[in-house]
């Protein structure tokens, strides 16, 4: 690889993982000045995607396929500049979800951020035990998505959940469906899939 190209690419998966893990805290603790650092780490990963796409491509043959990563890691922030605009409009509203709402929403954040984790171990070293892994668990965080948006849905009809919620709770799933369908990516890019069934 390019010189730095791997310690580039390694910082920019950081500061994607920073961007979900300081979203996630903001959710968790109604912080909205975490929500302005993510927003500014969303920022400096949209600038920096460019530049490592372009440091990338003049690699050497054999790394063809870590030319698209950043790519990748600039849609999963666009994701969570989605996440952000949500949780600012459900402040502003004063929007809360049930606590079975809020236990589903921390889950699949602490899923996505597995798998975003996942993806960077994946990139910096091809290792393909990883993306097997990364292709099975993203297949199963998708399935718990969908399971946890119809038992919303059922929520909804037994008026459990207002209304006003709704939208919030399944734009958030929603948003961190498209974090890890970007993390499960990544297999393809750096050719580390397997026989396993996918779900992109």
């Amino acid at each position: 690889m390019v010189s730095g190209g791997n310690e580039a690419l390694r910082a920019l998966f950081e500061e994607t993982l920073e961007m979900l893990s300081v979203t996630w805290a903001s959710f968790r603790r109604h912080d909205a000045q975490a929500l302005d650092r993510a927003a500014l780490l969303g920022r400096g990963i949209h600038k920096r995607e460019k530049e490592l796409t372009q440091l990338l491509l003049r690699a050497p043959a054999g790394v063809e396929g870590l030319h698209f990563v950043p790519s990748h890691l600039e849609r999963i922030g666009d994701a969570i500049e989605g996440l952000i605009r949500c949780l600012r409009s459900m402040e502003a509203e004063g929007t809360v979800f049930t606590e079975r709402g809020v236990r589903e929403v921390n889950a699949l954040f602490e899923k996505a951020i597995e798998l975003v984790e996942c993806a960077r171990d994946l990139a910096l070293t091809g290792n393909r035990v990883l993306g097997r892994h990364l292709v099975l668990e993203s297949a199963r965080f998708h399935e718990l998505a969908d399971q946890f948006a119809q038992a919303h849905e059922e929520r909804l009809i037994e008026g459990v959940c207002l209304v006003r919620a709704s939208s919030a709770y399944l734009a958030i799933l929603d948003y961190l469906r498209e974090v890890v369908r970007h993390a499960r990516r990544v297999v393809d890019r750096v050719g580390a899939e397997s026989s396993v069934g996918e779900r992109t």
